[in-house]
């Protein structure tokens, strides 16, 4: 049923948010591009912690891809990977890394534009979502075969939207 509501969002374009939207938590924000093509959804969870993160990036007449923020090792940064195809069970570092089909730190943007990190769960959501380099890692890629996002992604998204 969400999947479906999803698509009807990106069906019918780009909307505004509403004031209810700047009180939403960040593991239950919608985000959308101002294309309508790309969406972002966090996957409110009840044992998100600190900076982890379940999404579904959504793609209008694409696939939807699981990704999943958390904390890098070493500087704390959030950073979103997005698996395709990996294998199941016990895999390798190298085994995971050839399934990424993105890999990078994720940015948020205040209302006034300034880059923040990332909230962690239970703080408000981010005005903007930043994920550098998706455009370039995800459309056309071979991986894909075919079933691939077929308009450009975007990487930078807008909050639109706050699941209850």
């Amino acid at each position: 049923m969400r999947m479906q509501a999803i698509g009807a969002i990106l069906a019918a374009g780009t909307f505004f948010a509403n004031p209810a939207v700047a009180a939403c938590p960040q593991e239950l924000a919608v985000y959308e591009s101002a294309d309508g093509n790309t969406a972002l959804e966090f996957v409110g969870r009840g044992d998100a912690v600190m900076m982890a993160h379940e999404v579904r990036l959504i793609f209008r007449d694409g696939p939807v891809m699981t990704g999943y923020v958390e904390a890098t090792h070493g500087l704390r940064q959030p950073e979103i990977v997005t698996p395709h195809n990996c294998p199941e069970g016990d895999v390798t570092g190298e085994e995971l890394d050839a399934c990424l089909l993105y890999r990078s730190v994720v940015y948020g943007t205040d209302e006034a534009g300034k880059l923040i990190e990332l909230p962690v769960a239970g703080e408000d959501a981010a005005h903007q979502i930043l994920l550098p380099n998706l455009t370039a890692m995800l459309w056309m890629n071979p991986a894909f075969d075919g079933e691939g996002p077929i308009h450009k992604p975007a990487e930078i998204l807008e909050l639109s939207g706050c699941q209850e």
